[in-house]
């Protein structure tokens, strides 16, 4: 072993401190000496002064062991066993580097109906994935996605990883103006039983218990004077009235259940944010049930994936639920769409009914009476 490379080797014998002041005076020094036992000691020298030391130890009857590379010299020989790695690792990084330079994902957030205005103003700027990272300025795409949403909050862009987000917070639009001047009559929203009419303005027409339609006069926008002329005003007022809201949920009282057949694919496949390759193509099972299964190359920046799915063909068989589970599971959905629908309106009872078995389903209908002003501008 030649070089000037640091090695660890290990010398027994009786009397291993007589060898070292033995080599010392032929000029063999030592960097790490260390005593494992009473006959053994772990030395660490030069390659170099391994060759000579090993050569003094042997006429003297001592034993040494293969010299072991460490530091400098351990890292070339295990990258000289495997240059391929080293080369792969290399070409990883570089990989690594230049695909940290590009934009492989842009991602809207919270835009709202706003939505389809801000990916075409990104689509139209040629913000897509692929571009170059440098050539956006987040700043700048801020301001203008601002300037041409005036009724956006604000706008933030921000980088995350290799991912673009532009992420909107939706402004709130001030109330109409409501002017008192002229006639202008208080109407009915929706159809409803009249529990109570407060009047502020304008006189009302209706009283509680009257059943009203949707676009009946409820407080008309006139008043009398104390000698009997009448003089048009904006009518304003509240009209609490009794209304019945309802949902329908259908549940299946039937399910099916997965048996496995027994045959099983697995095959590999290299994710990336722009496409998904595979060599092998996907089992033509008629059913199966998919796993998938990371296989972790890189860090949390890695923009490419390496999946492993499996497909395990499975059998369907139809079978019948419990006819009280699927009730109880129509009863939760329903009632979830029911309170979705009242929002913030009073409400005095809520019932739920069951209709007959229609085939594989069951209708679950949910019922509120509410109560809620249906006064409004026409």
């Amino acid at each position: 072993m030649k070089g000037t490379g640091q090695v660890q080797f290990r010398v027994k014998g009786l009397g291993v401190e007589k060898l070292l002041n033995a080599a010392r005076k032929q000029g063999i020094s030592f960097s790490r000496v260390k005593r494992e036992k009473s006959r053994s000691l772990l030395l660490r020298c030069s390659s170099k002064d391994y060759e000579a030391f090993s050569e003094l130890a042997k006429e003297k009857g001592f034993e040494v062991s293969e010299a072991q590379p460490v530091g400098v010299l351990r890292l070339e020989k295990q990258a000289g066993k495997r240059i391929g790695l080293l080369i792969g690792g290399l070409a990883a990084i570089g990989l690594l580097i230049w695909a940290l330079g590009y934009v492989w994902e842009v991602r809207v957030e919270n835009a709202g109906a706003y939505l389809g205005e801000v990916r075409s103003y990104l689509e139209e700027q040629g913000i897509r994935p692929g571009i170059r990272r440098a050539s956006v300025s987040l700043s700048d795409l801020r301001d203008k996605l601002e300037w041409r949403l005036p009724k956006v909050k604000w706008v933030r862009t921000e980088w995350q990883g290799v991912s673009l987000v532009v992420r909107l917070e939706e402004g709130v639009p001030p109330p109409e103006a409501v002017s008192n001047e002229g006639a202008g009559d208080v109407v009915a929203a929706s159809d409803g039983i009249i529990r109570r009419v407060t009047t502020y303005a304008g006189t009302p027409l209706v009283k509680a218990g009257d059943f009203v339609k949707a676009g009946q006069t409820l407080i008309r926008g006139e008043e009398r004077d104390k000698d009997g002329a009448a003089r048009p005003v904006q009518a304003r007022g509240e009209a609490l009235a009794r209304q019945w809201v309802s949902v329908q949920v259908r549940t299946p009282v039937t399910g099916f259940v997965s048996e496995p057949t027994g045959r099983e694919t697995t095959r590999r496949v290299i994710e990336t944010p722009v496409f998904t390759w595979a060599r092998e193509d996907a089992p033509d099972y008629l059913t199966s049930e998919k796993s998938r299964e990371a296989v972790p190359i890189g860090g949390a920046w890695w923009p490419v994936g390496l999946l492993r799915e499996t497909y395990a063909e499975v059998s369907l068989r139809k079978e019948s639920r419990d006819l009280e589970e699927a009730k109880r599971e129509g009863a939760k959905a329903a009632i979830f769409a029911l309170n979705q629908a009242l929002m913030n309106d009073e409400t005095v009872d809520k019932w739920i009914n069951f209709s007959m078995i229609e085939g594989d389903t069951i209708t679950v209908t949910a019922t509120a009476e509410i109560i809620r002003d249906i006064g409004c501008r026409p």
